[in-house]
């Protein structure tokens, strides 16, 4: 690696974890069903509450680990916004992800706002960071809101309506299934970038 690469290996994670992340809801979401009434189902002798632990944090801790693998790139001459922004993406995905796995169960996602917040805030300080791709700069604002998105589905749709249209399935698309592979394009994005 010369001076002027940047490590690959926090790609791969980054990309790892948003692989695991769609591809372990595909099989979560057919196991508990598409609303709030989780239908039980079953798969390697494990229930749905196993496999949403198992999709939220070893891919969350994997793409944490990335970003911490590129926290250089990410926050070298960054402002005291996106410093912070940074921080509140790392605990929004590490905090969760520790206590699905203490409770081997998928726990609600109490701080996706928090890492929303994290990725706009990052996102608005690299909007014109030359340092990171294109793609790269699109994608951690269109993360985050995503998220937002996601988050105002669950709060402002009642219970009774959201089964009726399938709501769950509807916040796993977002929350999940389209952010896992975010992620995925997020790492693809960065294999030009340059340190800054």
């Amino acid at each position: 690696m010369t001076r002027t690469e940047l490590p690959r290996w926090p790609n791969v994670v980054i990309a790892v974890g948003g692989l695991l992340m769609a591809l372990l809801w595909i099989r979560f979401i057919t196991l508990h069903g598409p609303t709030s009434f989780n239908e039980d189902g079953r798969w390697l002798g494990q229930d749905p509450l196993f496999w949403g632990a198992m999709m939220s944090a070893p891919p969350s801790l994997l793409i944490a680990l990335g970003l911490w693998g590129h926290r250089a790139l990410l926050t070298r001459r960054a402002g005291r916004a996106a410093r912070i922004g940074y921080a509140l993406v790392l605990v929004g995905l590490v905090v969760p992800a520790l206590v699905d796995l203490a409770l081997v169960a998928l726990g609600p996602p109490l701080l996706t706002p928090v890492l929303a917040i994290g990725l706009l805030l990052l996102g608005a300080h690299h909007r014109r960071n030359p340092a990171l791709p294109r793609t790269a700069r699109v994608i951690l604002p269109g993360l985050g809101l995503l998220l937002l998105a996601a988050v105002v589905f669950v709060i402002a749709v009642p219970m009774e309506t959201s089964d009726r249209i399938d709501g769950y399935r509807l916040f796993g698309l977002a929350a999940h299934l389209a952010f896992g592979v975010g992620w995925i394009v997020f790492a693809a994005g960065l294999t030009g970038a340059r340190p800054s």
